[in-house]
């Protein structure tokens, strides 16, 4: 298929194809895959199929294929989903779309990347494109009365013969070829969920040519990367989530949709052996560089792989026994939730996020893990997607297992650290009220949606982050380029981290925290850190943050950053805030949020310091405020202290 161009456009296409060139050698391939240090079992490369190991798969798979739910024919589960009432809102939205048809193609918003920098646009275009087809898929399955079958293969017409299924900022001339992606793996599966589904209810011409797309885009181009090792397809020795959201997304559709069992053997040796390369990216501690929302996105498409594979081969492919690092990932987000089900914003996530229920009852059921509270949770009446979705409320590995564990929730132990990441979050002996915790991190500035944050910190009382990482900011065409630490954001500017003689932090693996001291006990936790080499400042001695969190009556965070050059110099700290702030004295302030309160009081043996408010805001994210707290002098050595005790809401006196 070719597209013809004329006067600016052409002109902008040209350009793009240009910028595209540029921003793979400067961005894209750090994104699909740099690697992150100390990762031991190093990557897999790609290599010709192993036909010895398709030869053994064939025997062990169905002799139809298979993908997740139940046919809408079949309706003893989708009957039950019907009576359940949990899907009138499904049925209504389907209805708008059956009078208003899908959301149209536009151009302007899918090159807009190109034009205006804004990626964000043009994929929320395609994502509501396929989001239309997806709940008309799922009204017609629960209403079975072929209702919305006309506006489905309307649907499909239109999405199998648009431009490209391939993300704008992947965007360049040979994806009209096909060329597999996050947003191709996901209009695959979700395609051949719609073949898979309603079978006959569609047409025979509209079932071959949607098949014939699917081998157009998804199918082939995959297989020919690894025929002829083309560069097509760097995310299959890359270590993030595009690994595992784009193998989940193609060997699931391959599953799903394609008769011949040995092609189908040839996708699940695929995915056998390049998805380990994705568990590589977790570190040896289970975890994630990429941050809450990239391993629920990652991880996510992991289990619905898995759980594919496994229901395809009758149980006898089991990606959780592939590597023991499994059990460690598996505890990530138990671990990283601070106190009352706040989160830290770490790498490219928002404030706020929360994790995947579905992950947490998978993981939790599957390797017994004893998460009672999400054990129970009701999926029904959930209609984003036909992968997940479906998984979730048809019988799959996690529903039919019983938990037998007891163990506590994460939140009722003192810390969760890990060792290997540098990595720590302390919590109170009890909760109450006011109860405050945190998280710690050390780590490197080469991580998957690195942010240079070296001894950054998440300070949350009651269930408010009062201090801390602001989180990502929406995504542009500099996001992933050599450009992206220009936004303070993703630079240590924005983050609660000092500011060294005026020079931030550096990227890349040479920044890296050394751990120096971890002395854990039930009254008080220490942790310390050397974070000089973030920091290329001439003369620059010594740069080590001490964190104290003393557990009481009330908690206590003190960090006290001591450094050392060889010749005076100016040292400023930060803190980051959405809250309001104000100061009650020379050195304390009082940070509020909506019902919580933060006393922060601040020393230093080197004398005055001022306060200097800044409101940041980039790329329409959500505003916040740095506080740099600034030496008033230039010194050679010293130490600066911020103590944080948390105090009755507001309204009430210090």
């Amino acid at each position: 298929m070719k597209i013809k161009y004329k006067g600016v456009i052409e002109r902008i296409f040209v350009s793009a194809l240009v910028l595209f060139t540029c921003y793979v050698i400067a961005g894209f391939i750090k994104d699909q895959g740099t690697e992150v240090t100390d990762i031991k079992d190093r990557v897999v490369s790609i290599v010709p199929v192993d036909m010895s190991r398709v030869n053994e798969i064939i025997p062990i798979l169905e002799s139809q294929p298979k993908g997740f739910g139940d046919p809408c024919s079949d309706r003893k589960n989708w009957d039950k989903l019907k009576a359940s009432g949990k899907y009138a809102k499904a049925l209504k939205e389907a209805d708008e779309i059956m009078e208003k048809g899908i959301p149209v193609w536009d151009e302007d918003l899918y090159m807009g990347i190109f034009t205006k920098g804004d990626s964000q646009s043009g994929k929320d275009m395609q994502a509501r494109r396929m989001r239309a087809l997806v709940q008309l898929v799922w009204a017609e399955c629960i209403d079975n009365q072929c209702k919305y079958i006309p506006a489905i293969e309307q649907a499909l017409k239109e999405i199998i013969t648009q431009k490209t299924w391939v993300h704008p900022r992947n965007f360049n001339q040979k994806n009209f070829d096909g060329l597999v992606e996050l947003s191709t793996a996901s209009y695959a599966q979700n395609i051949a969920q719609t073949l898979y589904l309603l079978g006959d209810k569609l047409s025979a011409g509209i079932r071959k040519e949607t098949l014939a797309a699917l081998y157009q885009r998804a199918f082939n181009p995959l297989l020919k990367t690894i025929e002829t090792k083309n560069n097509d397809h760097g995310w299959l020795t890359g270590t993030n989530n595009w690994n595992a959201v784009c193998l989940s997304g193609v060997t699931g559709a391959a599953l799903t949709v394609i008769q011949d069992k040995k092609e189908r053997a040839t996708f699940v040796a695929i995915a056998e052996r390049y998805v380990k390369n994705f568990v590589s990216g977790f570190l040896d501690d289970g975890y994630c560089t990429e941050g809450l929302s990239y391993f629920n996105y990652g991880f996510g498409r992991y289990t619905t792989l898995r759980e594919i594979i496994l229901q395809s081969t009758n149980g006898k492919i089991d990606l959780f026994n592939d590597n023991p690092k499994i059990g460690k990932i598996a505890w990530f987000l138990p671990n990283m939730e601070i106190i009352n089900g706040v989160y830290p914003a770490i790498a490219d996530c928002k404030q706020y996020s929360k994790p995947s229920n579905s992950i947490l009852r998978y993981v939790s059921k599957n390797l017994n893990m004893g998460l009672k509270n999400y054990e129970e949770v009701d999926f029904r009446g959930r209609t984003n997607d036909l992968q997940e979705d479906l998984m979730n409320v048809f019988p799959n590995s996690a529903t039919e297992k019983e938990s037998t564990a007891n163990r506590s929730d994460s939140t009722n132990k003192l810390r969760g650290y890990f060792d290997v990441a540098g990595v720590l979050t302390v919590r109170p002996a009890r909760l109450y009220a006011h109860a405050m915790a945190a998280t710690l991190k050390g780590g490197n500035n080469n991580e998957h949606h690195n942010h240079n944050d070296l001894g950054s910190f998440t300070i949350v009382v009651g269930d408010e982050i009062l201090i801390g990482d602001p989180g990502s900011i929406p995504y542009t065409a500099k996001t992933f380029s050599a450009q992206r630490y220009e936004y303070k954001s993703l630079g240590s500017y924005g983050h609660p981290v000092p500011l060294v003689a005026g020079i931030q932090q550096r990227p890349g693996a040479e920044a890296c925290a050394k751990i120096l001291k971890t002395d854990f006990t039930d009254k008080e936790d220490v942790f310390s850190m050397d974070i000089s080499s973030a920091y290329q400042v001439q003369g620059l001695q010594k740069l080590n943050r001490e964190f104290v969190y003393s557990r009481g009556k009330i908690e206590n965070i003190q960090i006290t950053d001591e450094f050392e050059f060889s010749s005076a110099q100016v040292f400023e700290t930060a803190l980051i805030t959405r809250g309001k702030w104000r100061k009650i004295s020379a050195n304390q302030l009082i940070v509020e949020g909506k019902t919580e309160r933060l006393l922060v009081t601040i020393t230093s043996p080197q004398g005055a310091f001022s306060i200097e408010s800044e409101e940041i805001s980039e790329e329409k994210g959500d505003p916040y405020t740095r506080l740099g707290l600034c030496l008033a002098n230039p010194v050679k050595a010293g130490t600066f202290t911020i103590k944080f005790s948390p105090v009755e809401k507001a309204g009430k006196s210090e």
